[in-house]
């Protein structure tokens, strides 16, 4: 299994509840969003387009999305507006580990 898949498993992503790739493009850092956002639903998405997309053509929503994990990780606790990490059950934090895997060994496109 890869790891696009990995991601649609075990957040539960389906068609019906994806972030599509248009709002992705056109809003390319999560944590700079205006309305309240399901972190379940957005973080996994943004994962999932860095998996499908890479950054080859310049685009700076794997970055952003590797910063916006960063911040995640440093919420000391579940009530911090950022607790993703706190929702996240052992295998969701085990493919979100895969994930920056993935991206930290990816060659970057000159």
């Amino acid at each position: 299994m890869n790891l696009g898949e990995e991601i649609k498993r075990e957040f539960f992503l389906s068609e019906n509840n994806v972030v599509s790739d248009r709002f992705i493009c056109h809003n390319t850092d999560l944590l700079w969003l205006k309305e309240e956002i399901d972190y379940m639903i957005y973080v996994p998405s943004y994962m999932l387009w860095c998996v499908k997309n890479g950054d080859a053509d310049g685009n700076l929503v794997c970055d952003r999305t590797i910063s916006a994990l960063a911040e995640f990780g440093r919420a000391k606790n579940a009530e911090n507006r950022l607790n993703f990490k706190f929702l996240c059950n052992d295998k969701q934090r085990f493919v979100v580990f895969s994930f920056l895997a993935m991206v930290s060994f990816r060659p970057k496109i000159p």
